[in-house]
């Protein structure tokens, strides 16, 4: 429940700052905000004057670095447990003594965070990330109606609200997304694909090593 409203919220906070951002400005002013600026801020400027979009310029910068605080920490734990399964070095299992914060792996996803940093803009990984994304989490979605079907009657923690409506129409959502993606960055959509082709022979020789 905590999760869904939570979602909830964010979602028609969302919606309501967009509706506020078009209330203000048109769809032509926000399309021509410049990439070194942020629709935010030309709204509060057209609002509230030039001395708000300091305060917005300062208030998104502390949305973002609190945004990346908790990304890091929680997706650190990802090369964390996949070192425990034995699927990435060993090295990164270990975690402090004293903090038991898997340090090791936190350094290495802030040392492959700045290799990123330098190989491009904030939207070219993005368009990067969120097309991979989406791929993994729409199989991770499919994968309900398979469990469903092979699995009917596993006790369950919890069950998919509005089954089998909403995870398929969050499938053509994504799918939808997906071909977009396709179609009007078709470059960014073949790089991301390529991101995560090179992971293949990484986890092939990890897999390979727990069967050995």
């Amino acid at each position: 429940m905590a999760l869904i409203g939570g979602i909830g919220v964010i979602a028609s906070l969302y919606v309501f700052v967009n509706v506020a951002y078009y209330y203000v400005l048109t769809p032509s002013e926000i399309a021509n905000v410049p990439a070194s600026s942020a629709v935010a801020t030309e709204v509060i400027t057209r609002v509230l004057g030039g001395g708000a979009a300091t305060l917005m310029a300062g208030v998104l910068a502390m949305s973002i670095f609190g945004a990346l605080q908790i990304a890091a920490l929680v997706c650190a734990r990802v090369p964390y447990a996949m070192a425990r399964d034995g699927l990435f070095f060993p090295g990164l299992a270990r975690v402090s003594t004293s903090t038991h914060v898997p340090i090791r792996a936190l350094v290495a996803q802030g040392a492959w965070a700045v290799v990123l940093v330098l190989s491009g803009s904030y939207d070219t990984l993005t368009d990067y990330a969120i097309f991979s994304v989406l791929i993994f989490v729409g199989l991770v979605t499919a994968s309900v109606f398979i469990l469903r079907r092979t699995q009917p009657n596993v006790e369950r923690a919890y069950r998919t609200w509005g089954y089998p409506v909403v995870p398929a129409l969050f499938l053509l959502v994504s799918g939808w997304l997906l071909i977009n993606t396709l179609l009007t960055t078709p470059g960014r959509a073949v790089a991301g694909l390529a991101l995560m082709a090179i992971g293949l022979p990484f986890y092939w020789y990890w897999r390979r090593r727990i069967a050995d």
